[in-house]
């Protein structure tokens, strides 16, 4: 018994022994393991803006983590043994910052700055007067890079800017590239788009053609919405806001890559990217090229575009580079331009298109049978060419200088001639399409002999196809001196120069089976009115329909002579030319500044067809030249409470030159008397909050629209034609925009806008009617005040949301609710003070949800990336455009699309 107790007692002394050695042993090795808390910031070395979802990890090992909303990281690890903290971040170099020692604990590494691998984006950023966060007093937005990858698909670029509070993208017709985008009520004439700082805007109208930069998306590094009048430093009109696309330039690493797209309506896409990196010789080239083709969505259309791109860059030394940017894309597609009912979507569908038909003819195979033809159809090929020199003249001063040239050809086709064949339903089939063989069959009833006919007696063809071409070259510089004091104060100086001349006119496109056309001539001078006109088809292509796409060819190459133009020849020449000026203080508190600009606009106007000219015997073909002077101002002020908040406010005030069109508005070379700028006032306030893991923007605003020029270019009054001209129209445009991001933790992003706005005339006017017959003036009263601005939904709410799911898959989705949709009207209709006070239709409000998901893996060696994309993933079917009838309806309008579905293959080498 005794000698069990000690054995016992014995084990036991033992296993204490053991016990603590273990303890020994576990205690040693939680030291040996301590994880070591890893912090610090990432930033833009250049802005010092903080950047959001940078991947911040210990080389070798799966301790890492993305930043947040400010920038920030903190995680933990447990290599102490010589670690390597790797930073990475898409359209940046990687970045490796290194350890060399034994139990190193790395603890907070402070900003880390982040180089572009775009060896010119700097220089980019300044020319379009990029904003930065923080320090710019300007309500904007940033669309990264990531998200136009994640999204674009089968997106057009306007369309990308869709979850921007404030802004409204639509399809329209929906055709490819016929987009159209608003900013706080404001169409896109009164929103300026530039790429890489330089305005791509019609000098004429102001307007954007989406279509003209199909595939930019594929090459854009960054885009920026400035909403309101902006600190853009250049004298432009952007009432509703700037819009900032800034392309790939001159990537510093070597590489490439190649991308196929499908949707699941029939388009193919398909991109290839190289990249050469910077040489030993410090030059650099990247190279860009896609193609699209296949059918459209909506019924009877389709697109076969190309896009190129090409960016050559030489740095000659640390002071001086050069940079040739050349970016086009010709494209070929079909439309849908006329409205359709509620009662044929509900018969035909929402793809419904009043557009296209089917005729018997002869195929591109040679083998008879019913063939698709369109009635309209838009072509245009417009190369952007761009150098620009960036030059240091010392640490303190810089000038950079961009010289483009860009030359558009092409224009759009419809219908001429008896319109009820074409928009009316007698010759319409069971199915609501156009009667093509019915067009053509009245026609060739009416040819009579193509070599001699009388015009008395031969009628030629009741409708036909036209081309109205719409040509231009443009040339301008664009110039910036920017100079430092060392003491937080700047000043840039510059200077805008542009030339244009655009070349308009008809042409026979195919005249549907007839023998010629005759017109009548309704707005001339020389000759007498309702002479008679006659143009045959041009030969070829044009007279018959073997051929019922055109020859793509020719319709970009071969230019219609003079004495074969039809409905119109002119030109618009339009010389501009502007100073601007900016003082700018900044400090780690405080920025403010203060611009001004004055520009000169010379207006002269080229008539080919209603004159003959004075070597004639005739009236000059040539206009006066009208000058305009037009100047603008603003100042704004940031001020920084603490690392976390800010407050920013901004005003501005504006006069420019009326557009071309409200200089001559009846079709001759008659100047309208008197001439009123254009002038807009505005205010605009904001507070920004920005964490590790919440940041938002708050912003009010009230723009006032003083002036503005109205031209409706058909009105019926007491049954006769006529087109109203009316000026001095105001409007008041104000609201609360609000954005906000939220990130729970590393992987998890969530956003969501909220828009309110409150839009309205401003006041009643006097409109100016024109009978298209004899060209008599009447004048009549305008009931607009207080009516709400139409086509463009004022309150917006929205919400995105993206998941990491692990390194390689990746998931998104975003909603978009537009309310207070009031449908478009023409204010020159409201004629009646007693009839006409009512406010427009308000459209049914809608919303759209758009959902994706990527996966990146490898093939071999080769990296790559596959992406499915579903927009209106709930397939709803809404009205994005309605035209009011009377308040109580709306008579006819655009639908949106339905569910569609993108997926692509993206492959890096």
């Amino acid at each position: 018994m005794i000698f069990n107790v000690l054995t016992l007692l014995y084990n036991m002394k033992n296993y204490y022994k053991i016990l603590s050695q273990f303890f020994v042993v576990i205690l040693f090795s939680f030291t040996s393991f301590s994880q070591s808390l890893v912090t610090g910031v990432v930033v833009d070395g250049t802005t010092n803006e903080p950047l959001v979802g940078a991947n911040v990890s210990v080389k070798g090992t799966t301790d890492g983590t993305f930043t947040g909303l400010d920038g920030s990281f903190s995680f933990s690890t447990n290599s102490t043994s010589s670690p390597i903290v790797l930073v990475t971040y898409i359209g940046y170099e990687d970045l490796e910052i290194a350890y060399v020692g034994e139990n190193i604990e790395i603890g907070d590494i402070g900003n880390i700055n982040m180089t572009s691998t775009n060896l010119t984006l700097d220089e980019v950023r300044v020319t379009a007067d990029v904003s930065i966060d923080r320090k710019t007093p300007s309500t904007y937005t940033n669309v990264s890079k990531q998200y136009v990858e994640e999204y674009a698909g089968t997106q057009e670029v306007g369309e990308l800017l869709k979850m921007t509070p404030g802004v409204y993208s639509t399809k329209e017709g929906g055709g490819v590239g016929d987009s159209r985008v608003y900013i706080r009520g404001f169409a896109q004439e009164n929103i300026t788009v530039m790429i890489n700082g330089v305005p791509v805007n019609d000098m004429e109208n102001g307007r954007v053609f989406w279509s003209n930069w199909n595939g930019l998306g594929d090459v854009t590094s960054q885009m920026q919405v400035v909403r309101g009048l902006g600190v853009s430093k250049l004298a432009i009109g952007s009432i509703g806001g700037t819009i900032n696309i800034v392309t790939n330039s001159i990537e510093s690493k070597k590489g490439g890559s190649f991308m196929q797209q499908v949707s699941d309506y029939g388009q193919f896409k398909e991109t290839l990217s190289y990249n050469t990196g910077r040489t030993k010789r410090d030059w650099a080239v990247s190279f860009l090229y896609s193609r699209t083709d296949g059918e459209g969505y909506v019924d009877g259309t389709y697109v076969k575009a190309n896009t190129y791109f090409l960016s050559i860059a030489k740095e000659f030394n640390k002071d001086n580079s050069l940079v040739l940017t050349a970016v086009g894309a010709p494209q070929y597609h079909g439309q849908r331009d006329q409205y359709i009912t509620q009662t044929e979507l509900n018969t035909y569908g929402h793809k419904y298109n009043r557009d296209w038909g089917y005729y018997s003819g002869e195929g591109s195979n040679g083998i008879m049978g019913s063939i698709k033809l369109n009635g309209r159809n838009n072509y245009y090929h417009k190369p952007h060419i761009v150098l620009n020199h960036y030059y240091n003249i010392d640490d303190n001063t810089s000038l950079n200088t961009s010289v483009y040239a860009s030359y558009g050809k092409g224009g759009g086709s419809g219908p001429l001639g008896d319109y009820d064949r074409f928009y009316g339903n007698l010759d319409r089939t069971s199915d609501g399409l156009v009667n093509w063989d019915a067009v053509i069959a009245d026609n060739e009833a009416r040819q009579g002999d193509a070599a001699s006919y009388d015009l008395a007696t031969t009628q030629g063809s009741s409708l036909i196809l036209r081309n109205s071409v719409n040509n231009h070259k443009w040339y301008g510089v664009l110039s910036n001196l920017e100079h430092d004091f060392q003491n937080g104060l700047s000043l840039t100086i510059g200077i805008d120069a542009r030339t244009y001349r655009g070349e308009h006119f008809r042409e026979v496109r195919n005249l549907l089976g007839g023998s010629h056309w005759t017109e009548l001539y309704k707005y001339t001078v020389d000759y007498s009115r309702n002479s008679s006109l006659s143009s045959y088809g041009d030969g070829g292509i044009r007279d018959h329909l073997k051929y019922p796409n055109e020859n793509r060819t020719a319709l970009f190459f071969v230019k219609t002579p003079e004495n074969q133009r039809i409905a119109y020849d002119n030109d618009g020449i339009h010389r501009y030319a502007g100073i601007h000026g900016q003082f700018e203080y900044s400090n780690d508190r405080l920025a403010a500044f203060l611009a001004g600009s004055v520009s000169r606009t010379q207006y002269v106007r080229v008539d080919r067809m209603n004159y003959i000219g004075t070597e004639n015997g005739g009236t000059n073909q040539e206009s006066r030249k009208v000058n305009i002077t037009g100047h603008n101002i603003k100042a704004g002020l940031n001020f920084n409470f603490t690392d976390a908040s800010n407050f920013y406010i901004n005003a501005g005030s504006f006069s420019r030159a009326p557009f071309f069109n409200f200089v001559f508005t009846n079709y001759q070379n008659v100047v309208v008397d008197p001439l009123e700028n254009e002038k807009a006032r505005s205010l605009e306030v904001g507070y920004g909050y920005r964490s590790r893991y919440f940041s938002m923007k708050l912003n009010g605003y009230m723009t006032k629209w003083i002036d503005k020029g109205l031209l409706s270019p058909r009105v019926t009054v007491n049954g006769v034609a006529t087109r109203s001209a009316i000026r001095g129209q105001d409007a008041l445009h104000k609201g609360i925009e609000l954005e906000f991001n939220i990130k729970p933790n590393p992987n998890f992003d969530i956003g969501g806008i909220m828009s309110l706005g409150d839009w309205k005339w401003a006041n009643d006017v006097v409109g100016e009617l024109r009978s298209d017959g004899d060209q008599t003036i009447t004048y009549v009263n305008i009931y607009s005040e207080g009516l709400y601005v139409g086509n463009h939904p004022q309150n917006q709410f929205g919400i995105t949301a993206r998941y990491q799911i692990t390194k390689a898959i990746d998931i998104g989705g975003q909603y978009l609710y537009n309310a207070k949709l009031y449908s478009d009207y023409d204010v020159s209709d409201r004629d009646d003070s007693g009839a006409s006070r009512f406010q427009p239709y308000q459209m049914d409000n809608y919303g759209v949800m758009d959902l994706r998901a990527g996966a990146k893996f490898n093939i071999g060696s080769i990296g790559a990336y596959f992406q499915v994309q579903c927009y209106n993933l709930l397939d709803n079917i809404y009205w994005s455009r309605g035209i009011d009838d009377n308040g109580v309806g709306f008579s006819e309008g655009f639908p949106g699309w339905g569910r569609t579905t993108n997926l692509s293959l993206k492959l890096n080498f």
